[in-house]
């Protein structure tokens, strides 16, 4: 604990926020930084190369693990380059990555004024589609939660953008419809995780040059004589050239209701190698729904169904080597009541495998409860605290030593804090 205090404290003293002029061009800097206590019990984390479903677990016993952490201090720059082109960086140092130091988004966007119903806007360089109801605070953070959905704990840890973005818009007194649409690369290994992982729960980023570490199950790994994928994944990189591409329709009604749907499609050849990364083809829907009842209280709720398959035609029936479905939801109720937010939610998600299941089995189901208070305390800093609990059936967890069944219970309390 004496470290993660030092460590927060130098780290704040030397990126401390500001603005600085780079040659008459003015860049505003915020540092964001989260200091954490948690407890968390059951089985040990994924991060930890075993199974469990979040950022934090107990030890290989399942006793319980406190400790104070330094999940995270980002840098955050933002560039006026015109009236109407923007540009910003987003640097995050995490002690649990593999580079603990590593860029997390880097885009320019160029959104002219409009002049009538129809505006449009552009976004270039690498970024998280809009695809997150949670994930809209400072350094892409939940300010319901501490811990976002399944669904949103995955697109941070695989699904990112280095490509174009065209977005139109069209606004008629209170209702306003959005269209977007993108291609990309450097997204060909997202879907590994959900296969020899499953869905898990965690507000970890990764970042554009860091690896994601695998659990050494007996169908991968260099000794397997079914797979030889690595016990880890680069899920930002291009493996096999191909474009993939994304569109999205929303509707909202004077901010008071919104819907959307978002299709994905990283359009990866599941048989391309490079460098010991396999390509996944890895394609989805992600729907969503929110409402502001008013008086503070707001409900939103975010489901996603896809496919992801790689490796070689195998077998008699000529079968992908991986090749399952997946499934995830939530609903989220949040009140806000002066300085504070309470928030619940709650999420269920699944994993179909639909191949070789005898040599190689990635079923999985399972539920997730949470539950938070958030605390204003001043303009830059908050206090949030939560309880998480994650029940989820996993048969690959026999192959190192765990039942199939596991229970993740997990209490944060988390100090963040802007400059």
């Amino acid at each position: 604990m004496r470290y993660v205090a030092i460590t927060y404290l130098g780290l704040v003293a030397a990126l401390g926020g500001g603005t600085v002029s780079l040659s008459a061009l003015p860049i505003d800097f915020e540092l964001y930084t989260d200091l954490r206590l948690t407890y968390a019990k059951g089985e040990p984390s994924w991060f930890d190369d075993y199974l469990g479903k979040a950022r934090y677990g107990g030890n290989h016993y399942g006793d319980a693990n406190l400790k104070l952490r330094l999940p995270e201090v980002s840098v955050l720059a933002t560039a006026d380059i015109s009236w109407d082109t923007k540009a910003f960086v987003h640097v995050k140092y995490d002690p649990e990555q593999n580079k603990p130091i590593d860029l997390v988004e880097a885009y320019l966007t160029y959104t002219p004024v409009p002049k009538s119903a129809f505006s449009y806007a552009f976004k270039a360089g690498l970024y998280f589609p809009h695809i997150s109801r949670e994930n809209i605070g400072v350094a892409w953070t939940s300010p319901f939660t501490i811990t976002p959905s399944a669904i949103n704990s995955w697109v941070g840890e695989e699904i990112r953008a280095l490509g174009l973005e065209a977005k139109g818009s069209y606004i008629s007194n209170q209702h306003r419809f959005d269209i977007t649409a993108g291609m990309f690369g450097f997204n060909d290994a997202a879907g590994t995780l959900l296969a020899f992982r499953g869905w898990g729960l965690g507000d970890a980023k990764v970042g554009a040059f860091s690896r994601l570490p695998l659990s050494s199950l007996p169908s991968i790994g260099s000794e397997s004589s079914f797979l030889a994928q690595p016990l880890w994944v680069h899920p930002i990189r291009e493996i096999d050239g191909r474009v993939g591409y994304y569109a999205a329709l929303d509707y909202s009604f004077s901010d008071v209701f919104k819907t959307g749907a978002f299709y994905y499609d990283n359009r990866g050849d599941p048989e391309k190698i490079v460098e010991l990364q396999y390509s996944w083809d890895t394609r989805f829907w992600n729907f969503y729904a929110e409402s502001d009842f008013g008086d503070g209280l707001k409900l939103i709720a975010q489901y996603m169904t896809g496919m992801t398959e790689m490796g070689n035609l195998y077998g008699a029936k000529q079968r992908r080597r991986v090749y399952v479905g997946y499934d995830a939801g939530y609903v989220l109720a949040t009140k806000k009541i002066d300085k504070y937010r309470l928030s619940a939610r709650y999420d269920w998600f699944g994993v179909d495998d639909k191949s070789f299941v005898a040599l190689d089995n990635n079923n999985e189901n399972g539920t997730a409860f949470t539950a938070a208070i958030a605390v204003k305390v001043s303009k830059k800093t908050s206090l949030i605290t939560e309880y998480l609990r994650i029940k989820s059936d996993r048969p690959s967890r026999l192959g190192i030593g765990f039942a199939e069944g596991q229970t993740n219970d997990i209490f944060q309390l988390s100090w963040r804090q802007r400059f």
